[in-house]
């Protein structure tokens, strides 16, 4: 593969990430513009998961009426009271589905080693998904610097970084959490969103496992809001 349609294809993957993570926040109108970015940056490394991005984006449309995504967005997520689709890591890794147990410190602790930690803003816990779907945007931005650097070996550290997360968190619990949010969801918008961010860990995960023979990528800037910080 050509280095520019390396750097095309990270940087496509790099802001799938970013996007998916604020799709998991709560609702508002800038999401319209994002899912169109979304789809887009889906064409380039997951295909499959493009006519869900598709039929997110109708039933997003621009102006539209967003209380129906935010009850159902609520009920998923928030509570009051029991979460229909808990999106914290800990609940489906955890023996006793709890929070804030060691798969929690050990995201934590990941998220340090890399020289990272929670924003301030961000009240959420460290194994929330939108932050590990964060966290990976931001390895996948330090493994293209890295390699613009000719820092070849700590360029294939962060994939390798990438593909352990993958292994030990994200595609560990989020096909559970996908099916309970498909399950439980009153409208089609997050049932598609469930599916397509599933289609695109897998995909991924292929993508780090073959990765390490990239050799000259050049940086991309991270976009977009950011539940951590350096």
């Amino acid at each position: 593969m050509e280095t520019e349609n390396i750097v095309n294809h990270e940087s496509s993957r790099m802001t799938a990430f970013q996007i998916l993570s604020d799709c998991f926040f709560l609702p508002d109108p800038g999401l319209s513009e994002k899912l169109e970015d979304l789809e887009f940056n889906m064409t380039n490394v997951c295909e499959t998961a493009v006519p869900l991005i598709q039929n997110m984006r109708k039933e997003f449309k621009a102006g539209a009426d967003l209380e129906p995504l935010k009850v159902d967005f609520a009920k998923l997520f928030v509570g009051p009271y029991q979460l229909s689709a808990a999106p914290y890591g800990s609940v489906y890794l955890e023996g006793e589905r709890k929070m804030m147990g060691k798969s929690t410190l050990d995201v934590r602790e990941r998220y340090r080693d890399a020289g990272l930690d929670t924003a301030k803003t961000f009240k959420d816990a460290p194994d929330h998904i939108s932050a590990e779907l964060e966290f990976m945007h931001y390895l996948i931005y330090k493994e293209i610097e890295t390699f613009a650097n000719s820092d070849i070996e700590t360029a294939i550290a962060f994939i390798q970084r990438q593909k352990s997360f993958l292994e030990d968190h994200l595609m560990a619990w989020v096909p559970e959490f996908a099916k309970s949010i498909i399950e439980h969801a009153r409208n089609p918008f997050y049932p598609n969103l469930a599916r397509a961010t599933e289609m695109f860990l897998k995909e991924n995960y292929e993508i780090v496992c073959t990765a390490v023979d990239f050799k000259e990528l050049k940086p991309e800037e991270p976009v977009g809001n950011n539940p951590l910080r350096v």
